[in-house]
């Protein structure tokens, strides 16, 4: 087994990070199934998707993980985020697929990443938190060769989460969440209807306009086997004949994980720390701020403001224990969207604790 130590190169953080993650893609083996993943808010790679990934890789010959960049530190506004992670999913599924055209894909967001998962599946563009203004994208082309090899798309507490829609599932199927979407993104979505599944639950206060905050952070701890018992019968029933969902012999495939600066070789699968329901929220008009602590790990928190997001990217990696994982800081890329405003504190607490604050967005 092959071992790679750590490499640490004297250049900006921002330029190190993206020459380490293209380099990280383009050596990495295709596998059989690659999975997308946008992170939540304020979340450190990968997020509570972790989990999911877990869960899905688990008995699969050949499973993967690559997440979606974008940059939401909170200095960076939410409209600049969304719209830099909707651009870059799109053109790194594209880019595995014409790397690895046999891989089904499964591309999947939670909170504000589930907002750039439907982005890149129906097109996004629109004002949100303190009238930010995201700047339109058009979707990923249904008909296109890599949208064809996407197997499952999964959307998870999403802050534009639509009602009565056909690819709804859960109690909040019904429900609003923020920011509905118009028509035309709708219709753009409408398409992925067979390979789309849209998580949310009646009580999340960020995609159905529900009342439980905590209810926003469980959905993995909860619904990663059932997700994924989902997500296996879609790889299956697949046309491509290299996919190797369900096979009761086969072992996961080694990998190349890829962190900030360094590279390691990693086989199997390992379990992912649960966070416990410890649940602190800050509040401006606005804006939240979600944390809670994972058994046995540093703080995997999810925090918020309406202009402001948090990330660190890395690369292709295979399923991981996520207690390792830490928010890395990196320059902010330029976008195309701009955003305005401010809000004036308050603080709200769950789990028993004093609410104060007439208009709070848990997110």
């Amino acid at each position: 087994m092959q071992f790679f130590s750590p490499t640490f190169l004297l250049l900006p953080l921002s330029l190190a990070s993206q020459i380490n993650t293209l380099s990280s893609r383009e050596e990495s083996p295709c596998t059989s199934t690659h999975i997308f993943l946008a992170k939540g808010n304020n979340e450190p790679y990968p997020g509570r998707q972790g989990k999911l990934v877990n869960a899905i890789c688990s008995g699969l010959a050949s499973c993967d993980y690559e997440d979606i960049l974008f940059y939401n530190t909170f200095e960076a506004p939410y409209c600049d985020s969304v719209f830099e992670g909707a651009a870059n999913g799109i053109s790194q599924i594209t880019a595995y697929n014409e790397r690895c055209p046999d891989s089904n894909l499964v591309v999947s967001g939670y909170s504000q990443g589930a907002h750039i998962v439907g982005d890149i599946l129906g097109g996004g563009g629109g004002i949100f938190f303190e009238g930010c203004v995201q700047g339109d994208n058009a979707p990923l082309d249904v008909n296109s060769p890599a949208a064809k090899k996407v197997s499952a798309a999964l959307i998870w507490a999403s802050t534009r989460h639509t009602a009565s829609q056909p690819y709804n599932v859960f109690t909040g199927a019904n429900g609003n969440g923020l920011f509905p979407r118009p028509a035309s993104q709708l219709a753009a979505m409408a398409q992925w209807t067979p390979v789309l599944h849209d998580y949310c639950v009646s009580t999340d206060p960020i995609c159905a306009g529900g009342k439980s905050g905590p209810t926003h952070l469980n959905y993995f701890d909860l619904y990663s086997e059932d997700a994924a018992q989902w997500v296996k019968k879609q790889l299956k029933s697949a046309t491509d004949p290299t996919t190797a969902a369900g096979s009761s012999t086969a072992t996961l495939a080694t990998s190349v994980a890829s962190t900030l600066l360094s590279a390691t070789t990693l086989t199997g699968v390992s379990p992912i720390p649960t966070p416990s329901s410890s649940v602190e929220i800050t509040v401006s008009a606005a804006s939240v701020s979600l944390t809670s602590t994972a058994d046995a790990s540093p703080t995997s928190s999810e925090t918020t403001t309406e202009a402001s997001t948090s990330a660190a990217p890395t690369s292709v990696s295979p399923p991981l224990n996520t207690a390792d994982n830490s928010p890395n800081a990196a320059a902010s890329p330029s976008s195309t969207s701009s955003s305005a405003g401010a809000a004036s504190t308050n603080t709200l607490s769950l789990l028993g604790l004093a609410v104060a604050g007439s208009f709070a967005i848990y997110l």
